[in-house]
């Protein structure tokens, strides 16, 4: 701009107006130095930030100098005024934001005045009206200017890549693909990721050469201290002890001396970009080198591909742990269902075994006795088939099955399984609950029934269900042994932890004789 101002001055020497040959000498001059400012603004990312704020001034009382005394009293329309304006003002915008915008209109504004007033002090022609003009476009254009760059919410998100896969699974490829764009993101020559390994006390090290992704692991010790402020991105020169740091609500931050970077120096770089970025198994850094052109302006999407990576591993951190909550319920749930079918169907088998001996023994046809039990396994591995099937598809929670006509069912079977008395005494018919409660309380009722034959010894057993506005009230009671009357009842663990992830409430007390139990669930689950 002030190359095609001087060659106008030239062309036209008429229209270079007061102190017309000084006016060549102060262009050439700005031309030169900057010249030498893209020089140095090609060479050196730091020189041309610690510089900007001061040739910005230069351009300021530059262009209202060069304005002034290069214009002759007809020129108006010839005057570069508002191009040179509109240039300073655009520059502060794109390089610090409003605030400079509005500092730079001040001082817009301040210079014209103050050189219009020397002007027209010293007697030298000068044109009010032309003169108020200038100052009211200049005073619109920077309200305008002000605006717009108050408008900026920050800098535009990059499009991040979304890896594909199961959440969970994810974690190398993450890694992976956000290496690799913010190597062709930044057409950068490499790139390094550090990250926690979870619990583990070593580093995970991945390097992107353009070639192929190394993985590598470091001992803790090899980046010590390496890990600075969260999700803030920084340039940094360690040869010459040079960084500069981007703020939350600020300009970036230039700071000399010496340079803590292992990571930097792990990879054997000395200029590059870097930010660490917080998860849930501690910070982690990315590293990128060899971009050309490198400055501030770099920052941002730096400080965003940061917060990407943070936000995913995260992620995955989540989706692994819910997994393996998922994984370590179904245990659980398992164990409990083999414990209150298979493990007390066995016991009960033990002891029907241990009575067939007598009985044959006493010289008694063991026949009757044999196809009973038969029959018991039969309807017994149709109960594991079952729960197998249930295991490979899911619960199948929106079907409903009447709980009466199931609790007699089984409570027929445990009859003669331990050959007790065992009776239903049900209210409602029908009382339809899901398939998944009516599992939970058939596996409750197997329990009861077996911990009442097996150590109450008793004879018989009163199941008794009902429903009310409150939810659904289970009570087993028995006239065995019962409990010590010393201390309380013990709590029998497969009932309680499936009440309890039922969301009811457990009551074990004496019955004289024997035991009662009263379950209680909640409305919202029955």
């Amino acid at each position: 701009m002030a190359l095609v101002f001087l060659v106008a001055l030239a062309l036209d020497p008429s229209s270079s107006g007061r102190n017309g040959a000084s006016i060549y000498f102060m262009l050439a001059a700005y031309l030169a130095g900057a010249a030498g400012m893209i020089l140095i603004a090609w060479r050196s990312w730091w020189w041309e930030f610690r510089l900007a704020p001061w040739v910005h001034a230069i351009d300021t009382l530059a262009f209202v100098c060069a304005v002034y005394f290069s214009e002759a009293d007809k020129a108006d329309f010839n005057s570069p005024f508002m191009a040179l304006t509109a240039f300073l003002l655009i520059s502060a915008t794109l390089r610090w934001g409003w605030f400079a915008v509005a500092w730079t209109s001040v001082a817009l504004i301040g210079f014209n005045v103050a050189i219009g007033a020397s002007l027209l002090l010293s007697g030298l022609p000068i044109e009010l009206y032309r003169y108020g003009r200038r100052l009211m476009y200049l005073g619109v254009l920077s309200i305008m200017m002000v605006w717009l760059s108050g408008e900026q919410r920050g800098p535009r998100s990059a499009p991040m890549p979304r890896t594909p896969g199961t959440p969970g699974e994810r974690r190398n490829a993450i890694l992976v693909e956000t290496l690799t764009f913010a190597r062709v993101a930044l057409q950068a020559r490499g790139a390094a990721i550090a990250v926690p390994h979870g619990e583990e006390p070593w580093t995970e090290l991945l390097r992107d050469s353009g070639y192929a992704v190394i993985v590598d692991r470091l001992g803790p010790e090899a980046l010590e201290g390496s890990f600075g402020e969260p999700d803030r991105a920084a340039l940094i020169d360690r040869m010459r002890g040079r960084r500069i740091i981007s703020r939350t609500s600020s300009y970036p931050l230039a700071i000399p001396g010496p340079v803590n970077a292992p990571l930097a120096a792990h990879c054997g770089i000395n200029e590059a970009m870097i930010v660490t970025f917080e998860t849930v198994a501690g910070p982690g850094q990315l590293l990128i080198w060899g971009i050309p052109d490198m400055c501030v302006d770099d920052l941002p999407l730096v400080e965003t591909i940061g917060r990407h990576l943070s936000t995913e591993l995260d992620r995955e951190d989540l989706a692994e742990l819910a997994q393996a909550a998922s994984a370590a319920a179904l245990r659980d749930a398992l164990a409990r269902d083999l414990h209150d079918s298979v493990a007390q169907f066995l016991a009960g088998t033990l002891f029907r075994l241990e009575a067939l001996s007598r009985w044959i023994r006493e010289g008694h046809d063991p026949t009757a006795e044999i196809n009973d039990l038969k029959t018991a396994l039969r309807r017994e591995q149709g109960e594991l088939r079952a729960m197998i099937q249930r295991l490979r598809r899911g619960e199948e929670g929106d079907r409903r099955t009447d709980l009466v006509e199931e609790m007699e069912t089984l409570l027929g079977e445990m009859s003669q399984h331990w050959h007790i008395a065992v009776r239903l005494d049900a209210q409602v018919r029908p009382m339809p609950v899901s398939i998944g409660l009516a599992h939970e309380l058939r596996q409750v009722l197997r329990e009861a029934v077996a911990n009442a034959a097996r150590h109450g010894h008793c004879r018989e057993v009163v199941v008794s269900v009902c429903t009310c506005a409150s939810g659904l009230t289970l009570r087993i009671g028995d006239d065995g042994e019962g409990f010590p009357t010393d201390r309380p009842p013990p709590r029998p663990r497969s009932i309680s932890e499936r009440v309890e992830a039922l969301g009811g409430t457990l009551s074990i007390c004496h019955n004289h004789p024997g035991a009662l139990l009263d379950i209680a669930l909640p409305n919202r689950i029955a």
